[in-house]
């Protein structure tokens, strides 16, 4: 009796830890809110897209994945680059007028490509969260994983940002010939994350979803990193949002040192779901002039670029404009719905 007595006790402190919201921001009314993200960011880089970024004034910053570059087994070292990428004057000035929150991918979860098998992931993930000034009492510092949440409150609207890990509980991959052979069976997710996911997926009150992750969600062609090397784990995604049935809902990414806006249409929901790529900040894949993507939108940009969502109300429901920019403002991409 005492053995089931503490086991349930344990179990009422663990689900309200697991399921807790990770934090919430509120925004005075407005016309318009704005959220700026992107990827794949060298710390020892020249890094000139910070004030073109600041220049929309953004409600909120993402960064989604590579936002340094560890790739170190050395947690000292990990923690200087870290540090590096922190005291930075204009990433310090943006961190000043906006909150900043994010994912990792790879190489600061602190080795190239890797997943559950990186040794040191426990001691990355606390360096990762030291570097978002997350709170030694948080939740998320005895998750096993970064993945998190956050609700915008913005004038009679929810919306909710889904960030996910990844790297943590991810399989390993097989390459060969350079490129990444599918693991039928593997888990991207693991199970913790994907129960939280299904319990964030299922308030009705939630006007709009972002969901985003390091890796891809829609593209299939290419030989690199992406969802579909877990096609179980992919069409699982597809089939929660489905049975969800939310309101709207809007994939990010980043990972590829490109830029893209990919579209693919569930049978069963009502509007197309949108992956839209931003990346790299520091460094793109100039060498690459237009790989293949059957659900690609638009062109491929290969030059430095970040991304925005423009959120608006409309009589007709949520319009959602996409957009990659570049170093001049450049528009490479703009896609818009209403949802």
């Amino acid at each position: 009796m005492l053995r089931f007595t503490l086991s349930f006790l344990i179990t009422l402190f663990i689900l309200p830890s697991l399921f807790a919201q990770d934090q919430s921001f509120e925004f005075d009314s407005k016309e318009t809110l704005t959220l700026a993200f992107g990827s794949c960011n060298r710390q020892n880089l020249e890094q000139p897209l910070w004030q073109p970024i600041m220049d929309h004034n953004p409600d909120l910053f993402m960064f989604l994945g590579d936002n340094i570059y560890g790739d170190t087994d050395d947690m000292e070292v990990l923690e200087e680059k870290y540090e590096l990428q922190k005291n930075l004057p204009d990433y310090s000035k943006l961190r000043n007028e906006m909150p900043v929150i994010g994912v990792w991918d790879d190489h600061d979860y602190g080795k190239n490509d890797a997943g559950k098998e990186y040794a040191y992931k426990e001691e990355s993930q606390q360096l990762f969260l030291d570097f978002f000034d997350v709170a030694e009492k948080d939740p998320r510092r005895e998750r096993e994983g970064v993945y998190s949440s956050y609700d915008l409150k913005w004038n009679a609207h929810t919306i909710r940002v889904i960030l996910l890990d990844a790297r943590y509980h991810r399989d390993e991959l097989e390459r060969k010939n350079r490129v990444y052979q599918k693991n039928e069976n593997g888990t991207i997710l693991g199970k913790a994350q994907w129960d939280w996911l299904e319990n964030e997926l299922s308030d009705e009150e939630v006007s709009f979803y972002i969901i985003a992750c390091g890796i891809q969600f829609i593209s299939e062609e290419h030989a690199y990193e992406k969802w579909a090397n877990f096609p179980q784990e992919r069409q699982r995604l597809f089939d929660l949002i489905e049975e969800k049935q939310p309101k709207g809902a809007l994939l990010l990414s980043g990972d590829r040192h490109i830029a893209e806006i990919s579209r693919l249409q569930l049978e069963g929901l009502k509007y197309p779901l949108l992956d839209v790529t931003s990346s790299g900040l520091t460094h793109t894949w100039k060498e690459e002039p237009n790989e293949a993507n059957q659900h690609r939108i638009g062109k491929m940009v290969n030059e430095l670029n970040y991304g925005l969502v423009k959120i608006e109300e409309t009589k007709n429901g949520l319009r959602v404009i996409s957009e990659i920019r570049g170093e001049n403002q450049e528009l490479f991409q703009v896609f818009g719905m209403v949802y």
